[in-house]
């Protein structure tokens, strides 16, 4: 499972969901009024975090691995989209352009991931039809 390439990519995207929900809770101290969409926000920062956990689990299930990575980059795409369309109250532009860059992070890591995945899915088959 360690000695993998994917288990690596995957265990940045954890890191990178980790620093991001820190980065939302310092945010959060700086800006007092809180918004419905912010809770939301932060709903998807946390689906997107439990994702990268269960799709490490899965080391063994490859679809479901590359399932969950799928669909956790179809959610970081909507964060992306709300930070960009959405974000216009935030008094620290900084703030949002390190949301930004942590979610294509994110994104690239995971993409990445499910590159190599698949790559192991095609060894494997190519192998299967060796014997």
């Amino acid at each position: 499972m360690l000695y993998r390439i994917q288990t690596f990519y995957l265990f940045l995207s954890i890191l990178i969901s980790s620093i991001s929900l820190y980065v939302y809770y310092y945010q959060q101290k700086e800006i007092k009024n809180s918004f419905f969409i912010d809770k939301i926000f932060l709903i998807f920062l946390i689906i997107t975090f439990i994702l990268s956990i269960i799709s490490l689990l899965f080391f063994k299930k490859k679809k479901i691995q590359i399932f969950c990575n799928c669909f956790n980059i179809l959610i970081n795409s909507a964060i992306l989209i709300y930070i960009i369309f959405f974000s216009y109250y935030y008094k620290y532009f900084l703030i949002k352009k390190i949301f930004i860059i942590l979610i294509l992070s994110t994104m690239l890591f995971l993409y990445l991931s499910n590159k190599k995945i698949k790559k192991d899915i095609k060894l494997i088959r190519s192998m299967n039809r060796i014997r």
